[in-house]
């Protein structure tokens, strides 16, 4: 092959890979740089020919590039970019003798992934560790004598046993989560009369309402479509939406309504509740996240409810979301396709 077609080939392929490549002068001179390199330092005209610093203003590059120039080791540095997402990237800086080569991979996906699996590992720990050393301390207390008076016995092995079944539903929530989100589930789609099933969730929860003093009302129309859905699935997140409406509501209503809008059918599980500050909506549907955890587990959550949700109706191509006043109350709105 002549040398010619081989150049041509090599620099297609340098062209079109995701990795960004720069090659510079000893005196840091561009003299090539690839698309990926350009479009990730958002260089908006051609490079070559001008000095790095003049283009690049972003102090890691800098301290990256001069450490790896001092040092005998090629190995893989971190340049993080500051904006929006804040980008990562992993720098690979190459001398040769009157050059000096740099490849730079968008690693900020992994970083992402990576973070997200050590806080799941973080938290799974946390919130299995809390009830197994409450059953251990229990259980040790009972075996050094106290079995022997029934009325503690009684009362510790209620404790044992409410400590055990939050572990079960942890565990269930984790197991259901995991396989959503694989999707190992799947939907089995029928069609839902949804004035009906949300009338037999809110006949669940009755109980619960009247013991807070809490009103429960629906607003569905008799003329409400029927939507095409797993209908397990769905009434899964309307007990989710509504328990936790409960929960964080002291005193006033819990609203369920349903309505045509557009090409969806709508629903907003409506509440006068603590409501949930600002910052924290952007985070809600996150696995784990709790607005405010001493409470959340108090009132026996595990963090992994709104995440069901979340993956339920996006099985379903539906859409959910929340907005809420800090001490006023929240509404969690759900959108799912009607059915033809």
């Amino acid at each position: 092959m002549k040398t010619d077609i081989k150049e041509k080939i090599l620099e297609a392929v340098i062209s079109e890979i995701q990795i960004g490549v720069v090659v510079l002068g000893m005196n840091k001179q561009i003299l090539y740089s690839n698309p990926f390199f350009e479009k990730t330092f958002s260089l908006s005209e051609k490079p070559a020919g001008k000095r790095l610093s003049d283009l690049i203003n972003v102090p890691s590059f800098s301290k990256t590039l001069d450490s790896a120039l001092s040092s005998d080791e090629n190995q893989p540095r971190e340049i993080t970019i500051q904006g929006k997402g804040n980008r990562i990237l992993e720098a690979r800086i190459v001398p040769f003798s009157d050059m000096i080569i740099g490849f730079f991979q968008d690693v900020t996906e992994e970083k992402r992934v990576e973070a997200i699996k050590r806080d799941f590992i973080a938290n799974v720990s946390h919130e299995l560790r809390t009830p197994l050393a409450s059953i251990k301390g229990y259980a040790e207390t009972l075996l050094d004598g106290a079995m022997n008076d029934k009325k503690t016995l009684k009362n510790f092995l209620s404790i044992i046993d409410r400590h055990t079944a939050r572990m079960t539903t942890l565990i269930e929530d984790l197991l259901t989560l995991s396989m959503l989100e694989s999707h190992q589930i799947p939907l089995k789609p029928e069609t839902v009369n949804i004035k009906s099933l949300i009338n037999e969730v809110l006949q669940g929860f009755g109980k619960n309402a009247e013991s807070k003093g809490l009103k429960l009302i629906t607003d569905v129309k008799e003329d409400i479509p029927h939507v095409r859905a797993d209908k397990m699935r769905l009434e899964q997140v309307i007990v989710n939406l509504v328990d936790n409406a409960i929960k964080y509501t002291n005193n006033g209503t819990v609203k369920v309504s349903a309505y045509k809008e557009k090409n969806v059918l709508r629903v907003d599980v409506e509440d006068t509740g603590i409501g949930i500050p600002e910052k924290d909506i952007p985070r809600i549907f996150e696995r784990f996240y709790r607005v405010d955890k001493g409470r959340s587990r108090e009132l026996g959550g595990t963090g992994l409810g709104l995440a069901i949700v979340k993956h339920i109706i996006s099985g379903h191509n539906g859409k959910v979301w929340v907005s809420s006043i800090h001490g006023k109350g929240t509404t969690f709105s759900l959108s799912l396709p009607i059915s033809p």
